[in-house]
């Protein structure tokens, strides 16, 4: 038992000895970042990511494809987004969906976009839910099916994606793939409204003519006790 667990604790002690210092090299990259010194921190999250620490690649695809600290590569960003994907990086397979959706480095596929953006909206991702869901309405680079699409909206509305809760709150009105409610409609648009959305005011007027000022105020309610346990 004494030299099992004196075994655990070399196997532990080396595990900290080969992962500090990628820490340590990321940490002096965030650092570098604070300070408004980008160079020095690519030269850090490369150290880092030579250790395979995951934000450091995911960073380092950033730099490359915002041009921070190093000349604009969308190349090379395509590279460390993959290597951090591959490692399970949501953030990185979110991205790659927008760079093929975009023609960022490469050619246009929107196939290929949604593949990404429905990998990451598995795993969660808002912004990947949200043009997963876009797609599904559209049938761009995927069969239209609006039943998902409006599953996937509604996944990001509720994580306070405003323009989730926007295309939501048509949906319901509308009656499109979800049964038509109108109460549910002015809901989401009130959320968008509240999270900014440029459009959601007047959204909301539209469906305000169709509902009794006491739906209006039992609503507004409901938002502000969705919003509360949403924080």
């Amino acid at each position: 038992m004494f030299k099992l667990l004196t075994k655990t604790l070399l196997l532990n002690l080396c595990f900290l000895i080969i992962t500090i210092p990628a820490h340590a090299n990321y940490s002096n990259g965030v650092l570098y970042m604070l300070f408004e010194q980008s160079e020095m921190a690519v030269i850090e999250f490369k150290k880092a990511a030579e250790e395979g620490h995951v934000e450091a690649i995911y960073s380092l695809g950033y730099m490359y494809e915002n041009a921070v600290g190093i000349p604009k590569d969308y190349a090379q960003a395509l590279i460390w987004y993959n290597k951090a994907a591959a490692l399970g990086d949501v953030k990185s397979k979110y991205i790659l969906g927008n760079m093929y959706n975009r023609g960022r480095g490469v050619t246009i596929d929107y196939a290929k976009a949604v593949d990404w953006y429905r990998q990451a909206a598995v795993a969660g991702y808002a912004w990947a839910q949200y043009f997963l869901a876009l797609k599904l309405e559209t049938g761009q680079g995927t069969s239209q099916n609006e039943q998902q699409a409006a599953y996937w909206y509604e996944h990001a509305a509720e994580q306070e994606h405003a323009r989730a809760q926007y295309n939501l709150a048509k949906m319901y009105l509308e009656g499109r793939a979800v049964a038509k409610n109108i109460k549910k409609a002015y809901q989401w648009a009130m959320l968008a409204q509240a999270y900014a959305h440029s459009d959601a005011k007047e959204l909301m007027a539209e469906i305000a003519d169709q509902l009794s000022n006491d739906d209006i105020t039992t609503i507004k309610l409901n938002v502000r006790t969705w919003i509360r346990t949403h924080r």
